[in-house]
């Protein structure tokens, strides 16, 4: 979201998403075990062995949900954890989540944008959503599965203007690469709306609670979200921003200055030092090889070692 969006009324917004969706020509959509967890968290009375019984028939996202819950990345090792723990440590709400994710990710859409590069889009994710987690458990006052399942999510607008409306987007994209203006708000200019702002709306459709759709749609200015200073989805916000950031910066051929810069600053507000944050991308680094292997995606090549990085 840009400086300018809070001068927009969020439900003319919502409208021009509203109609952007249906008139799409293809839209990223959960299907397989995903759009049952979805149709069973509608139930309040839904019993998690009904959950676990979904989970299960999906070997791919039996391993997902283990992985996720599992403590074994920071240190402890819990061999014994089975799917039903798992389910109740995450909560139904990021079960669902990373369910809607790996669904998105096996299956592939159809993506004609000669522009938008699908394994990049997603590795970029995993990887944003592995510094949202390490985030969490270097500060101790942020849900870890929370941070997580926002990193992972929160750029999913970007895959829906790829495969929803192709042309018009490969002319946006070329149009921020020309000028100086960042791409949101070039977005905004061609579609009324930006990445993040359909972001949200797609969370909420698939359920996710409204408070994390806030975090997504708030993450380029956390200030400009009427969060209180203090309140966990201020911080939520502001880790977000870090994290794209810190994941942009660390898959690009070489670290821009001022990516990093902004890094520093955002940091900064985190209560995070230049070498804690430098540590925080290289921890996020060494678990992002996990979870590019258990979705398939290629071995990313990381060039801009947060070593390199200036102060």
């Amino acid at each position: 979201m840009n400086s300018a969006s809070n001068q927009r009324d969020r439900g003319q917004v919502t409208g021009s998403i509203r109609d952007f969706l249906l008139a799409a020509d293809e839209l990223p959509s959960p299907r397989g075990a995903a759009l049952k967890l979805i149709e069973l968290a509608r139930d309040p009375e839904v019993r998690i062995d009904a959950v676990v019984r979904v989970i299960r028939s999906d070997p791919a996202l039996s391993g997902f949900v283990l992985r996720a819950a599992s403590a074994a990345r920071f240190g402890r090792t819990e061999r014994s954890l089975d799917l039903q723990q798992a389910v109740i440590r995450l909560g139904m709400n990021i079960v669902r989540a990373h369910a809607v994710a790996l669904s998105l990710v096996t299956n592939r859409p159809k993506v004609t944008s000669k522009r938008f590069n699908y394994n990049a889009f997603w590795t970029s994710s995993l990887l944003t959503a592995a510094v949202m987690e390490t985030l969490a458990h270097h500060r101790g006052d942020l849900p870890a599965s929370e941070a997580f399942t926002l990193g992972l999510l929160s750029e999913i607008g970007t895959l829906a203007f790829a495969t929803g409306a192709p042309a018009t987007y490969d002319l946006t994209l070329e149009q921020a690469a020309r000028g100086t203006d960042p791409v949101e708000t070039v977005e905004v200019a061609t579609f009324g709306f930006d990445r993040h702002e359909l972001s949200a709306v797609l969370l909420a459709d698939w359920g996710l609670p409204t408070s994390l759709a806030d975090v997504v749609y708030w993450q380029c200015d956390p200030e400009g979200g009427g969060f209180e200073p203090d309140s966990r989805s201020y911080r939520l916000a502001c880790g977000l921003q870090l994290a794209t950031k810190l994941a942009d910066t660390c898959l690009a051929a070489q670290p821009d200055p001022d990516s990093v810069a902004t890094i520093y600053l955002r940091a900064a507000i985190l209560d995070l030092t230049p070498e804690e944050t430098r540590k925080l991308a290289t921890d996020a680094l060494a678990e992002l090889p996990m979870w590019t292997d258990l979705v398939r995606l290629p071995k990313p090549a990381i060039t801009a070692l947060p070593s390199s990085w200036v102060d």
